[in-house]
Parts: structure tokens; sequence; C-alpha cells
């Protein structure tokens, strides 16, 4: 699903590589948090994936392809099998929650029928069927997370990756969306989140890749590192990780 093979990144003068030598592998329907402090690399660890970043030296392969050498069309297809969810909720601010939700299926050519149907049902399983009218400025910063999820997400992409997701919400939304990436993760889907949450990572513990001084280090379920880098016990059962450093 998505492999690094050595991956190093160094944006322009600078002194420093941002990922240095960064290897891991994760399969179809894993779901790991990538964790480290605040500057570590994790935005730019998954703009690589995401295929607005080439990287300096290295190979990152995703849904079996090597996507520095993959031309335009095939990223384009590539980004269709990804739901991507940005620390900003990023909606269109003078069209309606349903429109937003809405908007990956139309550029899918789905018909309006089936539309309605799917954007009710994941409004519901929200709880914000009351708002499918409203406009984004109107919403909480939960509720507009959690819009931004659903628009992501509409389409039943292979991979989500999520950047931050449940940064600056209330409790109850950043529950609600990770309830829904875990439901999408039990279907099969893969799901690679960002975060330094210490909230979530000890109340709703997973395999982490953690990021520091530009290297990754595979941590099991048991031992998720905060954001100081310290080892927080959250229980359970090791799960394994595909990881090489």
């Amino acid at each position: 699903m998505i492999f690094f093979d050595n991956v190093f990144l160094q944006y322009k003068n600078t002194e420093s590589p941002v990922l240095d030598g960064v290897g891991f592998r994760m399969e179809r329907g894993d779901f790991r948090y990538l964790t480290g402090r605040n500057g570590a690399g994790k935005t730019s660890l998954l703009s690589l994936i995401t295929m607005e970043t080439q990287p300096s030296r290295g190979s990152v392969r995703l849904l079996g392809q090597n996507v520095a050498r993959a031309p335009r069309s095939q990223r384009q297809a590539l980004r269709r099998r990804m739901g991507i969810l940005f620390q900003e909720p990023r909606l269109i601010p003078h069209i309606s929650v349903f429109d937003n939700i809405a908007l990956p299926l139309r550029l899918m050519h789905i018909s309006e029928q089936n539309i309605s149907s799917s954007v009710t049902e994941i409004l519901k399983w929200l709880g914000l069927e009351n708002k499918i009218d409203s406009r984004p400025d109107s919403l909480s910063g939960g509720e507009r997370q959690a819009v931004a999820l659903a628009r992501a997400v509409i389409h039943r992409p292979q991979l989500i990756l999520a950047d931050e997701p449940t940064a600056h919400i209330d409790e109850i939304s950043a529950k609600k969306i990770l309830r829904l990436l875990s439901e999408l993760n039990k279907l099969g889907t893969t799901v690679l989140m960002a975060t330094h949450d210490r909230w979530i990572l000890e109340n709703m513990p997973r395999p982490a890749l953690h990021l520091a001084d530009g290297r990754i280090t595979a941590v099991p379920q048991a031992e998720t590192k905060t954001e100081t880098g310290t080892k927080t016990q959250t229980g359970g059962a090791g799960a394994t990780t595909h990881a090489a450093a």
C-alpha cells in the first residue's frame, strides 16, 4: 500500500534534511498514527504520499507504483483513490454542507439520487443531519472538521491521510472523527493519521510511526510515544508494524 525506501527530503536553502533515510511499509487495512513533535516533518512526509512534494532521494511507492516516475495522469488517478483530511477543514464557504460533501461524487459523475442517499447517510452517522443545508461558517470548529472528513471519505477511498485532524476541536467531535476512521478501517481502508494529541494516544491506542530527527521508529501499540518523545503505556497487545529504519 505505502512503501518508503531510504527516503530523503531536503528543502532549498536549508542545512539539514527534514527526512533522513526514512523507510517504512504500511499494508492494506493498517491503521497507524504518525507521531512526533511540532516541526518533526509529519506534514512533509504526508505531502510525499499525496505527491505534492517529490523526495530528494529514495523511493516512495504507493499502491504498487513508484510515484516519482508516474506521469501526471497516473498521479491524478492515484489521488482519486485517497481521502485527505487537513488540520484546517478547507470547506467551500458559499455552498451548503450537502454540496461540500457531494463534491467528490459529482466529479465522479455519480447520480444525484445516489449522492443524496450517501450524503444523508454519512451526516446521520455523524449526528449532523440537521446541518445538511447549513453553510460552513454557521458550524462549530468540530462540526466543520466532521464535514471535511465526510467529504474526504464519501467516495470510499482505499487510503485515508489525516494531518492533525483533531487539533483545536472539542473532545466530542474528535471522538466522532476517530470513530468514523475506525469504522472505515474495519472495512479495509488504510489510515495514516498524523497526531501529537496525548489524549488520543492514551485513550484510543494504535501502533505508531514516530518521527524524530528525520527518522522513523516503529512503536507498538503498548508504547505509543508522545510529543516529547517519552513512551506512554496505553495497554493492549502490541501489533505488528512494518518499518525499516
